[in-house]
């Protein structure tokens, strides 16, 4: 359900942050609003694995968990791996855009991926690059900034988001 959701609120503008007053950011109101139409019929889905093993000492960034966060690092590179279920009825193929603001390099490989049937899986990598410079932080109420990786289905009918954050200790 996290990627199916819609981050703009019912008058059709950013979701507000109700303490601050100021446009939400996803550490805010995480992923979204449910968009139960969108999460009954998907595209595709992740499948979050290697959580069995995770613990605070044991910490992965590849769980293929939707949401993707750069989080109080010394690095300002991260690359993640994910994957992807096609639980769509037939081949399909997705081509992936991100929407990154100033100080956020974003980029996918491959930026377009087939699927051959309904449960077949295909990889792809996200590198995500930050300028920690201080014209780089958004007008919010933390050191840091935000972006989206969406999939959208070629010729079809399928969108999935995930939001991408990057979140500094000052």
């Amino acid at each position: 359900m996290m990627t199916t959701v819609d981050v703009i609120d019912n008058a059709n503008g950013r979701i507000i942050d109700m303490t601050s007053k100021v446009p939400g950011t996803p550490l805010d109101f995480g992923a979204g609003h449910i968009n139960p139409n969108k999460a009954l019929d998907p595209g595709l889905i992740r499948t979050i694995t290697g959580i069995a093993h995770f613990t605070c000492d044991n910490a992965n960034l590849d769980l293929n968990y939707p949401s993707i966060i750069l989080n109080n690092t010394n690095t300002t590179s991260i690359t993640f791996q994910r994957e992807l279920t096609n639980v769509a009825v037939g081949s399909s193929v997705y081509r992936a855009v991100v929407r990154a603001p100033s100080g956020m390099t974003a980029v996918v490989q491959p930026a377009t991926i087939t699927f051959a049937g309904k449960y077949s899986k295909a990889k792809f990598q996200l590198t995500v690059d930050i300028d920690v410079g201080a014209e780089s932080i958004p007008q919010s109420d933390y050191f840091g900034n935000y972006g989206f990786l969406s999939w959208y289905e070629v010729n079809g009918k399928h969108e999935i988001t995930s939001p991408i954050i990057s979140a500094f200790a000052p």
